[in-house]
């Protein structure tokens, strides 16, 4: 039997129409799903204002009460370059993450224990039938600059302060090189993850002296560039990374001294550089997560450690706003710097 061409048309355009139709919609932003019907599925849910898990929820239906941005500050169109594709995408959705908070059948709220995405709320919730996502005004375009009141702006590269010729002959030929010291999250959620939390300091003899060795093992003569001789204080802050995908990982945005926890003496890095990162399990899953590479000239070292008590000073690392880790730099890993 021969099918008449409009027959054949209609059937398959009534077959594209229910496709599209049971496709869920699209989340440009987690302020559409205000006022919506969903089910939270294995979304991390908490008592609001809390970390106090609750699990007795999960998969059941709620109505999404508010979702609170996060207001994370954006990076520089610079700093977004230099990142991959998969990590700038990954970036451009934290900084449109919001704190949903949902209200259950049996009148409990809960929210999503921290900032969400919309790219991680569409692989986590469930948008119940029948509903649409009105789309959200976006404002005009504006170049990708970080505001005063989120963070400050980074300051200008200081004036040349290098090392003397002989001190840097010295580095290149292995002297200093230990000069490095590597300080871990020791705390209980970090040691459950599959990469624990961590920063580490190098001094410019040491970052000299492994640049200098890298390059013999490679047959390349090494010809040190001013900033590599300038006296500096590099640090290296590396975030959390779970154990399984859904837990995600931490990217690092910002990194600070400051001479005690009440921030009575703070120092801005004078270079910031993102570093890509990929960790992936043994099923294939991956997370694109972000190191920073950052420079502190050392004489605003010494100024935070002059005001510290006992030189003790901090180092504090950020994920957008949010402060994930600050460090104790004790007298012991001073000295295995040469600072003391």
């Amino acid at each position: 039997m021969r099918w008449p061409a409009l027959a054949v048309f209609g059937i398959l355009f009534s077959t594209i129409a229910a496709v599209a139709q049971d496709q869920p919609p699209t989340i440009q932003d987690p302020a559409q799903l205000v006022g919506k019907r969903v089910n939270v599925q294995r979304l991390p849910l908490c008592q609001p204002g809390t970390y106090k898990v609750d699990r007795s929820h999960a998969g059941e239906e709620a109505t999404v009460l508010s979702a609170k941005p996060s207001k994370s500050p954006r990076l520089t169109q610079a700093m977004m370059d230099r990142l991959t594709p998969g990590l700038r995408v990954m970036m451009l959705d934290q900084q449109k993450a919001a704190l949903v908070l949902f209200e259950f059948k049996d009148g409990t709220k809960l929210d999503t224990c921290a900032p969400f995405g919309p790219n991680k709320l569409m692989e986590q919730l469930e948008i119940l039938p029948g509903q649409t996502l009105e789309p959200i005004a976006q404002p005009v375009a504006s170049p990708a600059v970080t505001s005063p009141a989120s963070a400050p702006p980074p300051p200008a590269t200081p004036p040349a302060n290098l090392l003397p010729d002989d001190e840097v002959k010295l580095a290149i030929s292995g002297k200093g090189r230990d000069h490095w010291a590597l300080i871990w999250d020791k705390g209980l959620m970090a040691a459950q993850g599959n990469q624990v939390p961590l920063i580490t300091l190098f001094m410019p003899e040491a970052v000299l002296a492994i640049r200098a060795e890298s390059a013999k093992k490679q047959f390349i003569r090494y010809e040190p560039p001013d900033e590599d001789k300038r006296r500096s204080l590099m640090i290296v802050a590396q975030g959390y990374a779970g154990k399984t995908i859904a837990e995600g990982c931490t990217s690092i945005t910002r990194v600070v001294r400051v001479s005690d926890l009440s921030g009575g003496v703070v120092k801005e890095a004078y270079f910031s550089e993102p570093l890509s990162e990929t960790w992936k399990n043994n099923f294939g899953g991956s997370n694109h997560c972000q190191e920073l590479r950052t420079k502190f000239t050392l004489e605003g070292v010494h100024e935070v450690k002059a005001a510290a008590r006992d030189g003790e000073f901090f180092v504090a690392v950020f994920s957008g706003t949010v402060n994930t880790k600050t460090y104790k730099i004790k007298n012991k890993f001073q000295s295995k710097l040469g600072l003391d």
